[in-house]
């Protein structure tokens, strides 16, 4: 396994160092340019299209970061290539173009997306034959813990984690499943991201133990970063630099 000591002690930029008001969106290249310039490490999302290639987006519906009404899982790749995203208008991104802008020089954490819980091991794979002889740091995670299960299997080399938290739009029974992380007893993540707003959680601590970090996402501000290193061990962040990175950008 890669040298996991960062998902402990630095703060991760949430989708990149985006900053809407200044055109740089989202999970876009300009805002994981940003990331590597000031030498913070990134998460960002992955989803597979229809033709099986793995672009980087957090919603089902594109709507939203390229004013187009296009589902992911059911476009190709071609097509949402053709789309532009933010001010910049560059093209969406795929997983390859990330690990090129990353290039090793900060860790990432992948979040991979399985929106409507669909079944299969095809996102999983084509992530995993992604990151094979990717020189650099890299983590996973899902909040579907069968995918966690999967991304341990074939991603040996790379820490892996589940995702949770409040969970609103679950139904109820999912809810209990996904906020209790009960499935963590077969899946064994190797760390654990939580909802911030919803810590401190009796559950989060349950799983959270020395070798086992817990992460709060996502803070907003420096008081909300104080809070999360409070009731967790770091956190994800955007819109602000946190004072860890501040201080490494000092002569």
């Amino acid at each position: 396994m890669n040298d996991a000591g960062w998902l402990h002690d630095r703060p991760i930029a949430h989708r990149g160092r985006y900053d809407e008001s200044a055109g740089v969106p989202e999970n876009s290249l300009a805002a994981f340019r940003a990331a590597v310039e000031l030498g913070t490490p990134f998460e960002f999302d992955v989803q597979l299209t229809a033709d099986g290639v793995a672009v980087v987006a957090h919603d089902a519906n594109l709507r939203r970061v390229t004013g187009e009404d296009v589902l992911v899982a059911e476009s190709t790749h071609a097509r949402i290539r053709r789309l532009r995203t933010g001010c910049g208008g560059e093209p969406v991104p795929t997983l390859d173009d990330v690990l090129e802008v990353a290039g090793g020089q900060v860790p990432v954490l992948v979040d991979v997306r399985r929106w409507g819980g669909h079944g299969g091991t095809d996102l999983e794979r084509v992530v995993a034959a992604s990151l094979r002889g990717y020189r650099g740091a890299v983590a996973l995670q899902s909040f579907d813990p069968r995918a966690v299960l999967r991304l341990r299997r074939l991603t040996a080399d790379h820490p892996v984690g589940q995702a949770s938290g409040s969970l609103p739009s679950a139904a109820p029974p999912l809810r209990w499943i996904g906020r209790s992380m009960v499935s963590n007893v077969l899946t064994r993540p190797d760390f654990v991201s939580y909802e911030l707003a919803a810590l401190p959680c009796w559950f989060a601590d349950r799983w959270r133990t020395r070798t086992r970090p817990l992460i709060a996402f996502t803070a907003h501000s420096r008081a909300e970063a104080g809070r999360a290193l409070q009731v967790a061990d770091n956190y994800f962040y955007a819109g602000f630099t946190p004072d860890e990175h501040r201080e490494e950008q000092r002569p």
